[in-house]
């Protein structure tokens, strides 16, 4: 599993330079604008899960992994059901290989990964809150960016649709996270306690045979 994790990286990594250099060559995004778009951010976070699983055995897998890849299988289903069900059919991608690894792909292997690999680390309510504090780093970015040039770089983010037009889609994206981390971290629970080893029987104490004397002749005893 290993191997595989570190290839799946590399593969997610390649194709989200590709789809970078092809963006900045061919299309309108400038470097500073990269930070600003959620599918890299993504990405990135997809291929620090799985980098930072390696070498860890789901037994001495440490919390923190556990966490990184439940919630970047989250942003990356995410990246995907937007794109393919709003953005797709606006775009043609140069490289539709690599366009579909961001937008799909790595998806894919977050999820499988999360659900075959599994996880030992019993994860509570608590660390499914986790999910929002990426989203919520990358929105105050965008506040602050808004702030000092006025870009956005999605229209549901435009301060021009009304201050509740745009907290209405944050709230909606950022329940639609709780609820896909939710349903990952139940799935993952899940799948613990089928795949748990089930632990060998204890066999029976025997209890010690009772002896009592047996009569021989008389005045004489043997104790069996």
């Amino acid at each position: 599993m290993t191997i595989t994790r570190i290839v799946a990286a590399l593969g997610i990594a390649s194709a989200l330079a590709t789809q970078a250099w092809a963006d900045l060559s061919y299309g309108t995004f400038t470097w500073d604008q990269l930070p600003g778009y959620f599918t890299p951010l993504a990405n990135v976070a997809g291929i620090v899960a799985l980098l930072g699983s390696v070498g860890h055995r789901r037994r001495t897998e440490p919390r923190w992994v556990a966490i990184m890849r439940v919630n970047a299988a989250t942003y990356l289903v995410i990246v995907g059901a937007v794109y393919w069900a709003v953005l797709a059919p606006f775009t043609e991608p140069i490289f539709p290989w690599a366009n579909a690894v961001i937008h799909g792909g790595s998806a894919v292997v977050l999820v499988l990964d999360w659900l075959v690999v599994g996880t030992r680390r019993r994860l509570t309510s608590r660390h499914l809150w986790s999910v929002l504090v990426l989203p919520g780093m990358w929105l105050g970015y965008l506040m602050v960016r808004g702030i000092v040039d006025g870009w956005v770089p999605y229209p549901f983010l435009d301060p021009a649709r009304g201050a509740i037009a745009v907290a209405g889609s944050l709230l909606g994206i950022a329940a639609t996270g709780v609820i896909v981390a939710g349903i990952l971290h139940l799935l993952g629970a899940l799948r613990g306690r089928i795949m748990a080893p089930v632990p060998a029987p204890v066999p029976a104490q025997t209890r010690p045979q009772e002896t009592r004397p047996v009569t021989r002749g008389l005045g004489s005893t043997q104790r069996i």
